[in-house]
């Protein structure tokens, strides 16, 4: 019994660790979580401006009010979507999870991967607005 209990200390702070997600990491996850939701739905998340607003800066906000505004035939339009940088996105994309996060000047880059085997891998370049986290941009890892 002693003996389990000393390994329950080393172990317990290990896994409270490994749990614990910083305030940009948790905004990542929550939009990519809601982003794929919407998708799951038919919904049109990427036109929902409303709620883009939540997780998204302004700056790309208006970006993408001004891609989707007037004659899609007058404007280059991108190949995939712009959050999840893929042309469509596969049944089991809502096991979303953060696999790790670094920083440098322009942002902190939050590596998202979808699926069970996490083999679609973005990095969600997250800034502070009004006191809150969002995404300015996303590139596409693997």
């Amino acid at each position: 019994m002693k003996n389990l209990l000393i390994s329950l200390l080393f172990v317990s702070p290990i896994v409270l660790a490994s749990a614990e997600m910083t305030p940009p990491e948790r905004a990542a996850l929550n939009f990519n979580k809601w982003y794929i939701g919407q998708l799951e739905k038919d919904a049109s998340p990427l036109t929902d401006f409303t709620s883009l607003n939540k997780y998204v800066t302004s700056d790309t906000i208006k970006s993408l009010k001004n891609l989707y505004s007037g004659d899609s035939n007058d404007k280059d339009m991108p190949d995939s979507d712009m959050f999840t940088k893929a042309q469509d996105y596969n049944d089991d994309w809502n096991q979303v999870n953060v696999i790790s996060s670094d920083f440098d000047a322009a942002c902190t880059h939050v590596y998202i991967a979808f699926g069970d085997k996490k083999d679609h891998v973005i990095a969600d370049c997250m800034v502070q607005e009004n006191n809150k986290w969002k995404i300015r941009s996303v590139t596409l890892i693997k």
